[in-house]
């Protein structure tokens, strides 16, 4: 093993005449930013304060919009309060969001990312759903793991589920067996033996993984929670600079880079890319959300079947990230207004009236999303919405068992953390900053952020 070196080494995207379009169905269901182009659609919102009609306003990004209009159509014709749908490209959807609450566009209900959900909340843009009857046993109803998303450290319930998903590896079983492996590999240092055996038989880019400066944070910590790093205590503080295991991982991950176990495009390339070179044999592994292994059999590549799903992450402690984005509630809502809106919440990101949580449903059977209810699991429907390649009682003891939300994520001064984690991470990768440079970094930037 040589990843100690940090030999420079590079490689080349393989290019694919496979679907783009079918590739990044579940891409784009989850938030994940891949650039578009459609314009703003949908209806204007009704402004705070105007007469309530008993037709609600939602707002959401461009992802399955039929989905959406269904979920929306069932809770009309449970309640009969109706709903017009805005819909936002996902790319640049918070500022556009945001300029319509400070132009005085009222929205009841939308999407949000975690990230932002608590400045939302701060700002008096969503409401605080305590006062609201269910909001508590929602709460209660969620896996442990999950609740500090959706009900901050003050005690406040600011949101309520859109999707859930977990990290997840995808080894292609046939290719690590011809190199002498056998079943997913346990640790970083096997997956990095592994994929120096692949590149020598001829697999061009062993490992792939979405490290664009956007998505650089969640595989920082996602990397960190599987060999046993805490990123940050309860009050937020970069705890992972202080563990030795850290600089071990960055270690890894830079000679994955720099050694040219991945392509040398992996900075920019979307999950598309990575897809079509799991399903055509080019890459062996691939790291991201869960639902990409749908993708991956979907793209019916020749190497498509031989491509299984790790429920433990490598590394010595084995756990995973789990990432997830909200619905909230406007928060300047009254009277019957407000009661409406809450019981959309509850019918779009927890149960409807007949207790069954139909709307997560929807979404396992459009793109295999999660939500973090463990009743959610036990529902027939739900399991069947799953192909048979997912084993969803591993899948279901990895999301309580072995993930961890990290609710410094949902924090006001997150999201300028992590717009500076890409720049760091990448710039280590490429050699222009040093690990320890770069945890040194990311520890200030953690500092500087809470600080402001």
């Amino acid at each position: 093993m040589t990843y100690q070196g940090q030999t420079p080494a590079g490689g080349t995207l393989f290019n694919s005449t496979l679907s783009r379009r079918t590739l990044l169905r579940g891409a784009i269901a989850a938030g994940v930013t891949i650039p578009v182009l459609n314009a703003l659609a949908g209806c204007a919102p009704t402004a705070p304060g105007t007469t309530y009609t008993g037709t609600l306003s939602m707002t959401a990004w461009e992802a399955y919009p039929d989905q959406i209009r269904a979920n929306l159509d069932a809770f009309t014709a449970a309640t009969d309060v109706k709903v017009d749908l805005s819909l936002i490209p996902n790319v640049g959807y918070v500022s556009a969001l945001q300029t319509r609450l400070l132009g005085g566009e009222g929205v009841d209900v939308f999407y949000n990312f975690a990230y932002t959900s608590t400045k939302y909340a701060d700002q008096g843009w969503a409401a605080d759903l305590r006062d609201f009857d269910g909001a508590e046993d929602m709460i209660a109803d969620m896996f442990p793991s999950s609740r500090g998303y959706y009900q901050i450290p003050d005690g406040r319930i600011i949101s309520v589920p859109y999707f859930s998903a977990i990290y997840s590896l995808f080894y292609n079983r046939s290719l690590v067996e011809s190199v002498g492996g056998s079943g997913e590999p346990k640790t970083k240092a096997e997956i990095y033996d592994l994929s120096e055996k692949l590149k020598a038989a001829g697999v061009e880019s062993p490992y792939g993984a979405y490290w664009t400066k956007q998505f650089c944070e969640e595989y920082l910590l996602n990397y960190l929670l599987a060999d046993g790093v805490t990123p940050f205590d309860d009050k937020g503080a970069p705890v992972f600079a202080d563990d030795p295991k850290t600089t071990e991982v960055l270690e890894w991950w830079t000679a994955m880079y720099q050694d040219g176990m991945t392509s040398q495009g992996i900075l920019t390339a979307d999950p598309g890319v990575h897809v079509t070179a799991m399903a055509q044999g080019t890459s062996a592994f691939f790291e991201l959300h869960h639902y990409f292994l749908k993708e991956i059999r979907v793209a019916a590549g020749p190497q498509s079947e031989n491509v299984d799903m790790a429920y433990r992450s490598p590394g010595s402690d084995g756990k995973a990230l789990q990432i997830g984005e909200v619905v909230q509630m406007g928060g300047a809502l009254e009277g019957d207004r407000a009661q409406d809106a809450w019981n959309l919440l509850k019918h779009y990101g927890w149960k409807d009236d007949s207790g069954s949580y139909s709307t997560f449903i929807s979404w396992a059977q459009s793109a295999a999303l999660l939500a973090p209810y463990p009743g959610l699991f036990k529902e027939e429907a739900f399991r069947a919405a799953f192909p048979e390649y997912y084993d969803m009682d591993k899948l279901s003891d990895a999301f309580e068992n072995n993930t961890a939300a990290v609710s410094a994520r949902v924090s006001p001064w997150y999201a300028t953390f992590q717009t500076a984690v890409g720049d760091r991470i990448q710039a280590m990768l490429i050699g222009e900053a040093t690990v320890k440079e770069t945890i040194d970094g990311l520890s200030a930037d953690a500092i500087d952020a809470a600080g402001s």
